[in-house]
């Protein structure tokens, strides 16, 4: 019945799309304003993210960019992946558990997450999304409010510190000059609906911009249904000649329900893809969220190419899970997290200078207890834990000679970690750990000619593990797992790229990387779905990406990214095996996406876009692979503006082909339970109203 009803609905909005565009066709074509694929993997804008602000034209990292209509145009606007996925050695898996939430990883790192991500710095505006300790979630995001991307890949520890294998800067819409107002309302496949309100305009100097943003779903599996509320408000205050800038960001979310159906083995994936686990029932796994944020930005321009930059935040995290077992399988965890960060940048007539100064602090006080059938029952854990990190960094860029860029940077940094024990049932385990690094970089650009340049990087960075990984004791007890210890990488890359002053272009990169004491998870039977971490003796990582595009004509472009790559263990030695040689699981060693877009001169537009992930292995022993799969979508959508206010209505396919994959794989998971089954075949479809916007 619910099939019938989206079928409906996407025969009818493409016979009205059909009805109206022939009327629309003139009044369209003479205000048409095309937009392209090259933002893509956009060059020779300001980088921001390389907090020393240059032309990526000039610079010696690998950096993509994703910006315009096309970022938020005809998708449901409701995980990473329909962005991310346009990027070059950026991998995702889990974007279908809210519970777990999307995981990301970049050139490999990052893919050790049990949930969310790790290793992997996320930026919102400047300020971070990721906590002090270098978790990561994206459950308060509100896509539909986000312009701008900017990533980062390679080791940036010269630049941002601890757990920064890669960077994901995202950039919210700044106010305009006229008032905006948006409507837009989505519904899909298995009980999702998305309802987003927002609108923006200034008082005199002062900006406001404001949105609300409700979504829910079922889920295709059982157990597998979410709610979810995203609130963001913005103040900008410009100071009278523009020198000085005062931006307020606030963020609340609040998703009281995000169950979890579990993985499954191969046996029952095979008899119910839709079936949760019978444990994940029993417990009622699942989690609840409740995060507010607050983050003040101060700019201001100086005389004689100076410039300054402090940023503050604060956040509160209310957190419970309910894990698949019963003893410690419910957890509650409360988060307080705040920092601060002042940049001075320089920029003269053939040297730039960048020096800082970040520090961050975290707080969680987390209590475990019995999960008795999704009932809360004895305390079994009750500490309190914190973060403290501060670092100094410093950042050069040169031009040594005529077409030579020369960039280098150094960051020192210190990270105090702390638990006291409140449970002393079982002893008391309080303690203190601290750790220092220094992490150098440097970078060398050479322009080859007016369309191509080349660069090269040698950077470094490390990771220590997370709070809630050191306190997932293997033995069960409270306290820090004193046995873990920060990962280090060594990383070297090469790469070339084109000018973007073309219709095509294209941009490829070589990339190895070695790592020690990479942090590698595993599961233990008697408690599912809880991973535990060990040092790994050395991993590598090396590969290649490539990104393609091409404007063909005004209304039709093509664009191509690949990343081959191999990630294996060097040395690795456990009680259960060697495993040295063999690959790290949860990473394909070659995936890609071709994407095509046409806009008629006449409002409509469409989009096709195919993406192929090859086999990888879902354990340490690559015993259990997951099959390569090849996955088609595809967006039809009319757009009519008026002289205030556009219209648009369009739909949507996912697995288009309907092909039985795994959206999520855990790795290293007990008795088997490695696979999430994604959805076959996922339709939707949406409408949004804009007055005041001169949007594309």
């Amino acid at each position: 019945m619910k099939k019938a009803f989206l079928l409906g609905l996407l025969f009818w909005a493409v016979d009205f799309f059909v009805s109206t565009a022939a009327a629309s066709c003139v009044a369209w074509a003479s205000g048409l304003h095309t937009d392209t694929l090259r933002e893509d993997t956009l060059r020779g804008v300001t980088i921001a993210v390389a907090r020393l602000p240059v032309l990526s034209t000039r610079a010696p990292l690998s950096v993509s960019v994703l910006s315009g209509a096309w970022l938020r145009r005809a998708e449901p606007q409701l995980t990473l992946r329909e962005n991310l996925a346009a990027v070059p050695g950026v991998w995702m898996l889990g974007e279908a558990n809210f519970a777990q939430d999307i995981r990301l990883a970049i050139r490999g790192f990052g893919a050790r997450s049990a949930f969310g991500i790790r290793g992997i710095r996320l930026l919102l505006d400047g300020i971070p999304e990721s906590s002090p300790d270098g978790q990561g979630q994206v459950d308060n995001l509100d896509l539909a409010v986000v312009e701008r991307i900017e990533v980062l890949r390679g080791s940036s520890g010269g630049l941002y510190g601890n757990a920064s294998g890669g960077v994901v800067s995202l950039y919210s819409e700044a106010v305009g000059d006229r008032p905006v107002l948006r409507l837009r309302t989505v519904a899909g496949s298995w009980g999702f609906a998305q309802m987003h309100a927002s609108g923006s305009g200034r008082i005199g100097r002062h900006g406001l911009r404001a949105a609300l943003t409700h979504q829910r779903a079922l889920g295709y599996r059982e157990h597998a249904a979410m709610r979810a509320v995203l609130v963001n408000a913005r103040w900008e205050l410009p100071s009278r000649d523009s020198s000085l800038q005062l931006r307020l960001l606030l963020n609340y979310a609040d998703s009281p329900r995000a169950d979890d159906p579990g993985a499954l083995t191969a046996e029952q994936a095979n008899a119910n893809r839709r079936a949760a686990h019978p444990l994940n029932v029993r417990f009622n796994a699942g989690e609840r969220v409740e995060q507010g944020r607050a983050g003040l930005v101060v700019e201001k321009k100086w005389a004689n190419g100076h410039a300054s930059t402090v940023r503050a935040y604060g956040i509160r995290r209310a957190f419970e899970n309910r894990l698949p077992f019963q003893r410690g399988g419910q957890v509650r965890l409360q988060r307080y997290a705040s920092g601060a960060n002042a940049q001075h940048h320089w920029t003269g007539a053939r040297v730039s200078l960048s020096v800082g100064l970040d520090a961050d602090y975290q707080q969680d006080h987390r209590w475990r207890f019995d999960n008795l059938n999704g009932q809360s029952g004895p305390l079994e854990l009750d500490q309190r834990e914190v973060f403290a990190a501060a670092g100094l960094f410093a950042a050069a860029q040169g031009q040594p000679a005529p077409g030579w860029n020369l960039s280098a940077g150094l960051r020192a940094d210190r990270i105090w970690l702390q638990v006291a024990d409140r449970f002393k049932a079982d002893g008391d385990q309080s303690g203190a750990i601290a750790f220092g690094r220094l992490s150098p970089w440097v970078g060398l650009s050479k322009r080859l000619s007016d369309r191509l340049q080349a660069h090269t990087n040698w950077a470094t960075h490390f990771e220590t593990p997370t709070l809630s990984e050191l306190s997932n004791n293997p033995d069960g007890s409270g306290g820090f797992n004193r046995t873990l210890r920060p990962q280090r990488t060594q990383t070297w890359e090469l790469g070339v790229q084109t000018a973007p002053a073309s219709p095509w272009g294209a941009d490829a990169a070589f990339f190895w990387a070695i790592t020690y004491d990479e942090l590698t998870p595993f599961e233990r039977p008697e408690t599912p779905g809880r991973l535990y971490y060990r040092n790994a003796g050395q991993t590598q990582r090396a590969g290649i990406e490539l990104s393609l595009w091409a404007q063909w004509s005004p209304r039709f472009t093509t664009a191509l990214t690949w990343t081959s790559a191999v990630f294996r263990y060097v040395r690795y030695s456990t009680p259960a095996g060697d495993f040295s040689g063999k690959q790290l699981p949860a990473l394909p060693q070659h995936w890609g996406m071709l994407d095509l877009r046409y806009e008629a001169p006449c409002g409509w537009f469409a989009r096709v876009q195919a993406r192929y992930s090859g086999r990888y292995f879902a354990d340490d022993a690559n015993r259990v692979a997951v099959a390569p799969v090849l996955l088609w979508q595809g967006r039809l959508g009319y757009r009519w503006r008026g002289r205030a206010h556009a219209v648009e209505l369009f739909a949507g396919t996912d697995n288009a082909t309907a092909a039985a994959y795994f959206h999520n794989i855990r790795p290293n998971a007990a008795a088997g339970r490695f696979f999430e089954p994604a959805a076959g075949r996922v339709f939707f479809a949406g409408a949004q109203w804009v007055w005041g916007a001169d949007e594309d």
